[in-house]
């Protein structure tokens, strides 16, 4: 075990330290992207499948990446520390970037492995398999180291150490002793897949902890399943008469906002396995789709939270206006003729400090008592459907008040005797007409001359005490050019 790497798949992937291809070339979106920074993008179990999708795609003749320098397709490789660095398809000496030694992959390979595929080991592990398949009578056609040639004419054979049928499911089994290269786990699948059969990777042990490069491309390219065979699992099966395997898988629970992995260790039937021929999947566990189904709760959980938090946040700020709105009504309303003018002057200043925090005070250094005064007396007028602080007798009165003394204030006051009911008061009021002459005369002024428009701060000030009654409704559907006003 010394020497080896095992990162946590939902760890960020890293890149070499100095990677010889420092950048690459997006050939779909013509952009030039740095090394590190789109390898730190990834976490380690999509940078592993990316590996593998760049790899094939190369092979294939469709590079998505080329190097920027020289421009040859590019695909990404790990080190011997799981850092990730991209390598040159082909390497001729026209490129600085020199990403491989004077060996090609067949003649390590070669090297490598050389005798190891008749070792006792790998024969110990063919002889397990064969035996669990043997005590399932469902499997048929039991081979070992049967060659099969392409049945599309193409150039290429396999020898699995073990195949098997299963009803229409022809499935072959490699055992993985030793690492290989990625070239082997890609050609392998493209091979059974073309053949419409299952590729089934069996190991003779497993540990999460301790996981070889080639145990991660299996691992991950199988849904994050990887499956042993031993003396256990073949016992198992004899006593059982049907096919038994141990499957170690990840497993995805939610932690706080994100999820983190359990690994879980389990014989399984070969009835709780689910073959996807296409994909080139076989799984005892759908961990694409579980996780998938965390990140919607946790997205969820995340989206109640935000809106209650939000609804909490709009009643606190409901129930600080109310209160707001009833310390600015109380302060003007129970004005008493023998308050102390500066003392009363401060105590307003304070108070539009917390309105200006509300978002809703009177501007300037020095804010007008004299203003929010009568804007209070307004609403509590046109609510109340008499006059209050006005030193007249009647709503009509104080309408003929604001046409000549303050006019921006008249459709506000419209709009408030229409929300509050207290409208057909005024009317019953008129009993000259002299107030509904006026309205008609100067209603198509009320939209464009400036004199009826209110200052921002005390439009937004009247608005909020009056609780947005002072402005047109979204539902009103008057006419835009008069009937808006107080008529």
């Amino acid at each position: 075990m010394v020497g080896n790497t095992t990162i946590d798949p939902r760890a960020w992937a890293e890149a070499v330290t100095k990677p010889e291809i420092d950048e690459v070339l997006s050939l779909k979106s013509g952009f030039g992207l740095d090394v590190r920074r789109l390898i730190r993008t990834f976490r380690y179990e999509r940078a592993i499948l990316l590996r593998q999708k760049l790899k094939s795609l190369v092979k294939t003749g469709d590079a998505r990446l080329v190097c920027a320098t020289c421009g040859v397709p590019v695909y990404l490789a790990c080190s011997t520390s799981k850092r990730f660095f991209f390598r040159h398809r082909h390497e001729d000496g026209s490129c600085p970037a020199v990403t491989r030694t004077g060996f090609t992959e067949a003649d390590i390979r070669a090297m490598k492995y050389r005798g190891t595929q008749e070792s006792e080991a790998h024969k110990r592990i063919k002889e397990l398999v064969l035996r669990s398949l043997s005590a399932d009578p469902r499997f048929t056609e039991l081979l070992s180291e049967k060659t099969w040639r392409s049945s599309e004419g193409l150039p290429g054979l396999r020898r699995p150490d073990v195949s098997a049928r299963l009803e229409n499911l022809r499935l072959a089994f490699e055992v993985q002793l030793s690492t290989t290269f990625l070239d082997v786990v890609l050609s392998r699948r493209e091979f059974y897949r073309s053949e419409r059969a299952a590729l089934v990777w069996v190991l003779p042990n497993f540990h999460p902890n301790y996981r070889r490069m080639t145990d991660d491309d299996i691992l991950f390219g199988n849904n994050s399943n990887i499956f042993v065979v031993d003396e256990s699992t073949a016992a198992a099966s004899e006593a059982a008469g049907a096919f038994i395997i141990k499957c170690w898988h990840r497993k995805p629970v939610i932690d706080g906002d994100q999820i983190v992995d359990e690994w879980v260790e389990r014989l399984v039937c070969w009835d709780e396995v689910e073959v996807d021929v296409d994909l080139q999947t076989v799984q005892a566990f759908d961990y694409s789709s579980e996780a998938a189904k965390l990140l919607e709760q946790i997205k969820s959980a995340k989206l109640a939270r935000v809106a209650a938090q939000k609804e909490a946040a709009e009643r606190a700020k409901i129930a600080l206006g109310n209160e707001l709105r009833e310390l600015v009504f109380g302060f003007v309303l129970n004005d008493e003729d023998d308050d102390e003018y500066l003392g009363r002057h401060k105590r307003w200043l304070a108070i539009n400090d917390r309105l200006l925090t509300h978002g809703c005070g009177l501007e300037g250094k020095y804010p007008d008592l004299m203003k929010a005064t009568r804007l209070v007396h307004l609403v509590a007028s046109a609510k109340s459907g008499k006059p209050v602080g006005f030193k007249y007798k009647n709503l009509v009165e104080i309408g003929h008040h604001l046409f000549h003394q303050h006019s921006d204030l008249l459709l506000a006051y419209g709009f408030m005797l229409r929300a509050y009911g207290t409208k057909s008061i005024l009317d019953r009021e008129d009993r000259t007409g002299r107030w509904a002459a006026k309205v008609r005369e100067e209603r198509s002024n009320f939209l464009s001359d400036a004199k009826y428009k209110m200052a921002e701060d005390e439009e937004r000030l009247l608005a909020f005490l009056s609780q947005g009654a002072s402005i047109k409704s979204a539902n009103d559907n008057r006419d835009q050019d008069g009937d808006r006003a107080a008529a």
